[in-house]
């Protein structure tokens, strides 16, 4: 029932392009439900690419699989199993951001924070969003020579990890991140205020 309203709101959608302060997503947002391993997967069928503020640009190429999977728990208990139709665009975009580790976690994660807020997330959403992502979500080193883990496990090993926090205060957060004045840099440093071991040699994983 959720994947014909899903894949209903998408032909809906299809062949809009959004415009707001710099920020631009362009092309079709076409997925094809699949099933992996008894899990429920979409497909991108067509190309489509965002544009940052800051002019970075995120493609998510056709044949790209989404599952939502890249988002944390405690995301998904507050907004719902992904991708939501109410970002869709967004979500893709960061499920691919995660799965494919091509741009560092930290802009992955500013990336869905603007990309919402472009698709008509509310800041007060926004917020909390962010808090989730920086709070409990995934961080990774891109591959190469210049982090630890590849000087010891070779240029090729994959490091992923998410901070060791506790989920009672990250929600004891939530009236105070709703606040639409916060900036990203203070819902940061809060967040940071909190996490008990931020990586990235933890061992918590990745669901």
């Amino acid at each position: 029932m959720l994947s014909r309203f899903f894949i209903a709101l998408v032909l809906v959608c299809a062949g809009s392009a959004i415009y707001a302060a710099g920020m631009t997503f362009s092309g079709d947002v076409k997925l094809v439900e699949t099933e992996e391993d008894f899990v429920t997967k979409y497909r991108v069928a067509k190309e489509f690419f965002y544009e940052q503020s800051d002019g970075r640009i995120w493609i998510i190429p056709e044949g790209a699989v989404t599952d939502g999977r890249s988002f944390p728990r405690l995301f998904l208990d507050r907004f719902q199993e992904t991708p939501n139709p109410n970002f869709l665009k967004s979500s893709v975009s960061y499920d691919f951001a995660t799965k494919s580790k091509h741009h560092p976690w930290e802009a992955s994660q500013m990336m869905f924070y603007e990309a919402a807020q472009l698709e008509g997330v509310s800041r007060e959403d926004a917020n909390e969003m962010y808090l989730l992502l920086f709070a409990t979500g995934s961080r990774w080193a891109i591959a190469g020579p210049s982090n630890c883990f590849s000087r010891c496990h070779g240029p090729n090993a994959k490091l992923e990890w998410r901070p060791v926090v506790r989920d009672e205060d990250v929600l004891a957060l939530v009236d105070w991140v709703r606040d639409p004045n916060r900036t990203p840099e203070e819902i940061r440093s809060k967040a940071s205020s909190i996490i008990q071991q931020a990586g990235p040699h933890s061992s918590i994983p990745i669901r």
